[in-house]
């Protein structure tokens, strides 16, 4: 899922794919433009309707809800703890967020929410659960992305409102733009809810996994082994470039660790039920379509420090060999 598109992404795309060199499935993240209202959602449908073709489907409007924790734009239930009272910043006024998704909804999009402070996850899903109220439940698997910050008051909305939780797992490890940029100013209570994942996992809610490439790696091991350890993947800091210092790398909030089988599944099956593709691909099934990947070492039979150290030999795309070699195997 292509996180940020327009119209000139989208003609790439479609050059890409005439001259079949496009070898994954896109599904398009139009961008909403928050300077506009809801007037721009008919030009959106326009342009679902002119590129939609068998690999690529612009069949998601994005919305940027909040910023980030680091300069206090991230979108928090309560104050900031510095002074004058800092909430954030909400890109879209809450109840024009209502409003907006609960059209975009009613047209057939999925809704896919970037928010990182839990003020903005709670707009998120308070503006699906007016969705829901107004269209009933149309089955978009309308998904909130990053969730750094989930207020515990909201942990079981994402089960209630089919909500799924799609977390960067690579951010999920004691880091000096956590420790240092965020722990001051949201304080010891709220910290404890960084990246939640088993949290959510236990409330029943599905869980998915991006990579927000690229900010970060797009390198699915490193992510595997973060969520896993709660410590970074490797030797460099993937966000921050430098140096981890073995003193300072404790998990971060270790009982939000989840297992391998989870991690897997999160960045497979469940991705797959995010881009609604999950009936041809996400798991290896007779019917399904040959898409997979071959790896140098069996993730279940290795320590979880090497996970990140994986390699892929071959990869298959609609059973077609776009990177690797068979005879190389």
């Amino acid at each position: 899922q292509d996180a940020i598109v327009r119209e000139s992404d989208l003609k790439t795309y479609e050059a890409l794919e005439n001259n079949n060199e496009l070898t994954l499935r896109v599904v398009a993240s139009l961008w909403w433009e928050r300077s506009q209202g809801l007037e721009q959602l008919d030009e959106l449908k326009n342009l679902r309707t002119k590129y939609t073709t068998n690999l690529v489907k612009p069949t998601t409007v994005k919305i940027m809800q909040d910023g980030l924790v680091e300069n206090y734009t991230a979108v928090l239930v309560d104050p900031y703890l510095m002074p004058g009272q800092i909430k954030g910043i909400p890109m879209v006024e809450p109840e024009l967020l209502k409003k907006a998704v609960t059209a975009i909804d009613a047209s057939g999009f999925q809704v896919h929410f970037h928010a990182l402070g839990d003020g903005a996850v709670r707009q998120s899903l308070d503006a699906v659960e007016e969705s829901i109220y107004e269209n009933g439940r149309l089955g978009n698997r309308h998904h909130i992305s990053h969730l750094q910050l989930i207020h515990p008051d909201d942990f079981e909305r994402f089960v209630e409102l089919d909500v799924v939780a799609n977390f960067q797992p690579l951010w999920a490890y004691t880091g000096d733009y956590l420790t240092e940029l965020a722990a001051p100013f949201v304080g010891p209570e709220r910290l404890r809810w960084s990246y939640a994942i088993k949290t959510i996992q236990n409330t029943g809610a599905k869980i998915a996994f991006g990579s927000d490439w690229s900010v970060t790696s797009a390198n699915p091991f490193h992510q595997m082994e973060t969520a896993i350890t709660r410590q970074s993947a490797s030797t460099i800091t993937a966000l921050e470039n430098k140096p981890v210092d073995p003193e300072q790398d404790i998990p971060l909030f270790i009982e939000e660790s989840i297992d391998l089988e989870t991690a897997i599944d999160a960045f497979t099956i469940n991705a797959a039920f995010v881009n609604n593709i999950e009936e041809e691909t996400g798991s290896l099934e007779v019917g399904k379509i040959a898409d997979l990947v071959v790896l140098d070492q069996n993730l279940f039979q290795i320590e979880v420090r090497d996970i990140s150290e994986t390699k892929a030999l071959l990869t298959l795309f609609e059973g077609r060999v776009v990177h690797g070699s068979l005879e190389e195997l």
